[in-house]
């Protein structure tokens, strides 16, 4: 994805978009999946264990990795870097974190397929719910990523 010879606002409702579309994806996945099994579903945390235990498991896993894989992305970022260069830095390492979020929210919804069992979508929805507090923003950017007072300025603008 290039922004070069582009506003800087437009990477922002670029990446809120995309933002957008990744988590849609996963309730939309998410609905399909309840209406094909609606009559076989069922509440259970006692059966299913193998399953139970490997939702919460990639899901733990998939919260911490994409914690860890966006600071160290974002602390790539240097101050004398440009500021297009800096977006499609942060741009990056907001894809991939919301990517490592999406993951175990599909793998729960393929867990409520294979067990008809409903409580895997309750992972689901605290994933979703993580995903939408990390919604992007020009605040967030200018909070996480070093700008110098220019830079600054000109987001203020927008």
């Amino acid at each position: 994805m290039s922004y070069i010879n582009k506003e800087p606002k437009d990477f922002i409702k670029s990446l809120q978009i995309i933002h957008i579309a990744l988590v849609s994806g996963v309730i939309v996945f998410g609905l399909v999946i309840a209406y094909i099994t609606k009559n076989q579903l069922y509440f259970s945390y006692t059966e299913d264990k193998l399953f139970l235990y490997m939702a919460i498991f990639i899901s733990f896993i998939g919260n911490l990795v994409s914690k860890q894989i966006y600071t160290k992305q974002i602390s790539q970022i240097t101050l004398k870097q440009d500021l297009y260069l800096k977006a499609a830095k942060y741009s990056t390492a907001h894809i991939y974190r919301v990517a490592m979020l999406e993951f175990p929210a599909l793998m729960c919804i393929i867990f409520v397929m294979q067990s008809n069992n409903i409580f895997y979508f309750i992972l689901v929805g605290i994933l979703i719910i993580i995903m939408s507090t990390i919604f992007p923003t020009k605040e967030k950017f200018e909070n996480d990523v070093p700008l110098t007072p220019k830079e600054k300025s000109i987001l203020e603008k927008l």
